[in-house]
């Protein structure tokens, strides 16, 4: 049996629950089991021997970060657990909404269903701790026509009920091609289109006159040749200033060198896995991660 390494516990203010998968839908029991242990084993996804065990207690963690395209179950286990989760000082939600879409079609939950749960934790929670994502935009078209659809179809409707709600920026990306994504893509009928530069210009040109209608400022996540556009800028979707104001203390703020190059966040501590439990249920075609299997 092989050897496995194990490194003495991390303590991180910031906890990242799950830029790799969608934890806040699927994974609620377990959160609340790991939370009520004190820590969590985190595998390294580039090194299965590497195991991290990361501390949850409420000494340690000041604040979680969540990431889900849908936050009924979180919302639903906030509200049997509210004392657990009071335990901490502060709770951030990364929050995406695209346009319905056939290659999200595992999400059941229709848009006006998902902009109430956006509604109810801005309430809950209050304006700042929300970061609202648009993300990926992708175009593309079916095997054997020449096509080109998007997921911008409902773009307009959703910048105006995110805007009634009080929020004021959108994170997007343009979706990153990779060849897993092209790979999985065609394998399901669909070839993934990636646009030039200047058709990326132009597209936003269109989108921010519907922001800048809405009063809702466009923020780029790891695409810095969009900020050539007036009127983008660069988003911080772990943004250390923001959390200190959720917190009112102050933590460290240091550049989160293990993500991609041009990535924006401050250092957190991710918990989540693409493997096992954690591949994700909504397996939309775009993946960028490890879906589970249709």
């Amino acid at each position: 049996m092989e050897k496995i390494e194990k490194k003495s516990i991390i303590k991180s203010p910031i906890i990242s629950c799950s830029r790799r998968t969608d934890i806040p839908a699927f994974l609620m029991e377990w959160v609340i089991h790991r939370i009520k242990e004190g820590y969590v084993d985190v595998v390294n996804p580039f090194n299965r021997k590497q195991i991290n065990r990361v501390s949850l207690s409420p000494n340690d963690v000041k604040c979680f970060v969540w990431w889900s395209k849908n936050f009924r179950d979180w919302i639903d286990t906030y509200n049997k657990n509210k004392n657990l989760f009071d335990s901490y000082q502060g709770h951030s939600f990364q929050f995406t909404i695209n346009s319905p879409s056939e290659l999200e079609r595992n999400i059941k939950l229709s848009l006006d269903e998902r902009i109430k749960q956006l509604e109810w934790l801005s309430e809950e929670f209050g304006l700042s701790a929300i970061n609202y994502r648009y993300d990926p935009i992708i175009f593309y078209r079916k095997k054997n026509s020449n096509i080109i659809s998007n997921n911008l179809g409902e773009f307009r409707t959703i910048i105006e009920k995110v805007s009634n709600i009080g929020i004021r920026e959108i994170i997007f990306s343009f979706a990153t091609v990779y060849s897993k994504v092209k790979k999985r893509m065609n394998a399901r009928g669909y070839i993934p289109i990636d646009p030039s530069l200047n058709k990326k210009k132009e597209i936003l040109n269109e989108l921010l006159q519907i922001c800048n209608k809405y009063n809702v400022q466009l923020k780029a996540c790891c695409q810095p040749k969009l900020l050539e556009i007036e009127g983008v800028e660069q988003a911080h979707c772990i943004d250390a200033y923001k959390i200190e104001k959720l917190i009112k203390e102050k933590i460290p703020k240091i550049k989160d060198t293990g993500q991609r190059k041009d990535c924006g966040c401050f250092k957190s501590k991710d918990i989540g896995g693409y493997s096992g439990i954690f591949r994700c249920k909504h397996n939309c075609d775009y993946c960028y991660a490890s879906p589970a299997k249709r």
